[in-house]
């Protein structure tokens, strides 16, 4: 078989040719007289008005420079999650200084949008629809979503034409570029948008759009016959690192008034105590003495006996429901898949900063995964497990599969195994497990993947039990909610590098899959490489203040000793990722990886600097004081019964931080997960709560930050795919 192989001198040329083009207008289709735009391009949004948000924001982000700012997708997050207040420099300050849109701006933009996408979050399994029912200025269109056979279009004069048509009517005609195709017209005032509602699409480029003509009152003609649109399927897979977890797309509202005491004995006693008073009670300074602090008593869910002036006794069948109803909304709760995982800004960036372009997008990283439980297979919910079907999620490659198969499941009739190194968490014996897959045949998938962003590797040396070593003191700390996930769940790099020795076999599973599942050629996957989370804001590793962003439990701390032994590790695993993707960028690489000389994966490093000083611990250097003390839990004092050192009630979970990575206070207040099927005031739900709420991993600003720095090597990816599709001439048959 032949396959194409383009030269360093061969791209070269290619970009010529391409800057060439573009300078002469050669496939422009006129361009400049005419001006076109794809209505909402991102197709993973039902409603036109959701992507125009981001267009808006991506406008005032922009400003007047031509040239695209490299942190684009970072103020876009800002313009779109700055809390609507006057002064943002505390919770306290920016509730005292609210205005007219405070109450939505601090739940984050994706709170919006979370319930109108096309993903349903109410099936079992959750999954992509199949065919989605997508809403336009002129109305709906139910679509195949993974291939689209049109989109809609708004075509428009160029403001010089404009300027000379003035008041009067052009009249608009359209040709599908596909042979048989039926023309179309309409005569409107030259001032509006011509609004072509399907305009057809096909992978054949050649047979893809429209051509268009309009006469100006004057008679004149003008003319693009290119308008074919640019549909990019983009598909994420992987871990928390991808899926956007500690960043829910709804975060749990909490009581200015009510406290949640974790101790069953004495819990209604104090509920009812706590909620003598509804009123919102007043902030004061920050508390002298942690003397005054119950430890066991915590923010509360507002639920809806408080907005009803009533009190739930907390054991009663009313308050486990209403306390359930007021949970974190996330677009994925088995997965911890939230609209603010990294991949959906670069999807989304994709399409605003090229009108000409849609994209079909489908993230499937689901917190937790490691290649075997993960990808190949199965794994267990994160939360809602107790639900009829809710007990696992699929595999990815199970998921991906089904949805870009003609036939779905029932279509996958090709067989290829993969052997897969496998261990019990904890163990430090590895064994081999044969793991068969089906996979679509290539004629019967609906399209190519055009792009994969992906995150793997963390969990496959045990990236959770390496943080509970960094802030626990021993096992038996943990050892009930151990019991509840069936794992251990504490360990130190002395196990994770006997699992680090067999990661180059697990990624070599890996790229074989995507290729012989998907057809995948590995430069189109950019793999990303894990943010330092260790951090404080001089660089040096946290643990100077073992408690800071930590007293949401008070067996919680980070041990600097413990914390340094896994930033090492975390070196070590660095070192060995990029070796398993290109064994040439390290000349101590080991002899022997599976991989050989590399996986040929795009790994994304670039963005690492911009954490090295903003993980968990890390304070405001301009605000240091300040901010060390908005990190502590806000609790209620005894001497004030006042919440200190702020109202809870106010919590900004998407405001602008110094740091980076959610601290474990920082996840309590904006997921706030609860183990189900154990009284909700168990001593052990804070414990489970703050980490698997997503702790240590980015906040949603973190993510923006990532997305600007992997979108650059997207656009490459993109890019290179273009021009060897446009100049393939150039390229030269070489034999397998």
């Amino acid at each position: 078989m032949a396959r194409i192989r383009c030269t360093k001198a061969t791209f070269a040329a290619t970009s010529v040719l391409v800057a060439l083009y573009s300078i002469m207008g050669i496939g422009s289709g006129h361009a400049a007289d005419l001006i076109w735009e794809v209505e909402n391009p991102f197709r993973f949004f039902k409603r036109t008005s959701t992507y125009d948000m981001f267009e808006k924001a991506f406008a005032e982000a922009r400003g007047t420079s031509e040239t695209l700012p490299s942190n684009i997708i970072w103020r876009i997050e800002r313009k779109l999650n700055d809390p609507d207040c006057k002064d943002s420099s505390s919770p306290s300050a920016c509730a005292a200084t609210a205005r007219a849109r405070y109450e939505t701006s601090r739940m984050g933009w994706a709170a919006q949008t979370v319930g109108v996408n096309c993903y349903d979050r109410n099936a079992r399994p959750r999954h992509y629809m199949t065919v989605c029912e997508r809403q336009y200025s002129w109305g709906v269109a139910k679509e195949d979503y993974v291939l689209p056979d049109a989109h809609t279009v708004v075509i428009r004069l160029s403001p010089e034409h404009l300027s000379e048509a003035g008041v009067g009517e052009c009249t608009w005609s359209w040709q599908p570029r596909r042979p048989g195709g039926a023309a179309e017209s309409r005569k409107q005032p030259c001032k509006d948008k011509l609004v072509i509602k399907r305009v057809p699409f096909a992978l054949d480029r050649a047979v893809s759009g429209v051509s268009v003509k309009v006469q100006l009152p004057d008679g004149r003609e003008l003319a693009d016959p290119n308008v074919v649109v640019e549909d990019l399927f983009i598909v994420a897979l992987g871990d928390s690192f991808a899926s956007g977890e500690s960043n829910p797309d709804r975060p749990v509202v909490f009581s200015a008034a009510r406290e949640m005491v974790y101790d069953p004995v004495n819990a209604e006693t104090r509920d009812h105590f706590a909620s003598r008073s509804l009123k919102p009670a007043p902030n004061y300074g920050v508390a002298s003495s942690a003397d005054n602090f119950d430890p066991k008593s915590l923010p509360k869910r507002k639920i809806d006996d408080e907005e009803r002036d009533l009190v739930y006794a907390p054991t009663s069948r009313e308050f486990l429901h209403a306390f359930e109803d007021r949970s974190a909304q996330w677009l994925s709760a088995d997965c911890h898949r939230s609209q603010y995982g990294y991949p959906f800004r670069v999807g989304i960036e994709l399409t605003l900063e090229n009108r000409h372009r849609a994209v079909s997008f489908v993230s499937l990283a689901c917190s937790g995964s490691d290649t075997v439980e993960g990808l190949f297979q199965e794994r267990d919910a994160r939360e809602r497990f107790g639900e009829p079907g809710g007990k696992k999620a699929p595999g990815q490659f199970d998921a991906l599969s089904d949805l870009i198969c003609r036939g779905g499941n029932a279509a996958r009739t090709r067989n290829e195994s993969y052997t897969l190194p496998v261990y019990s968490w904890g163990s430090t014996q590895i064994s081999s497990e044969t793991i068969t897959k089906r996979w679509c045949p290539a004629e019967s998938r609906k399209r190519q993947i055009d792009l994969v962003l992906m995150s793997i590797g963390g969990n496959d040396v045990g990236f959770g039990p390496l943080v509970l070593y960094t802030m626990t003191n021993n096992a038996d700390d943990l050892a009930p909610i151990a019991g509840w996930i069936g794992q251990q769940i504490r360990f130190g790099p002395d196990v994770s590098r006997a699992y680090l020795n067999v990661l180059d076999q697990r990624l070599k599973a890996i790229k074989s899959a995507l290729q012989d599942g998907f057809g995948v050629d590995p430069s189109r996957v950019l793999q990303n490489a894990y943010e330092p989370i260790q951090f404080d804001e001089t660089g040096a590793v946290c643990g100077a203040q073992p408690t800071l962003g930590m007293d949401v439990h008070p067996k919680f701390s980070v041990s600097r000793e413990r914390a340094t032994e896994v930033s090492n590790f975390a070196r070590e695993l660095q070192t060995r990722m990029e070796c398993i993707t290109d064994a040439r960028r390290h000349s101590d690489c080991p002899t022997g990886l599976a991989t050989g000389s590399g996986t040929g994966f795009g790994f994304v490093t670039d963005h690492l600097g911009e954490f090295a000083k903003r993980g968990i611990c890390a304070r405001d250097p301009a605000r240091a004081l300040m901010d060390q003390v908005a990190m502590g839990m806000p609790r209620k004092s005894h001497v004030s019964e006042t919440f200190e050192p702020y109202s809870p009630a106010n919590t900004l979970p998407y405001a602008h931080h110094w740091r980076l990575i959610r601290n474990p206070n920082d996840a309590f207040l904006a997921a706030n997960l609860h183990r189900e099927g154990i009284s909700p005031f168990d001593l052990l739900q804070p414990a489970y709560a703050a980490p698997y709420s997503g702790a240590f991993h980015p906040s949603a600003e973190g993510h923006s930050i990532v997305a600007d720095h992997v979108i650059r090597h997207a656009r490459e990816v993109l890019d290179r795919r273009n021009a060897t599709e446009k100049f393939g001439a150039l390229t030269q048959p070489e034999s397998r």
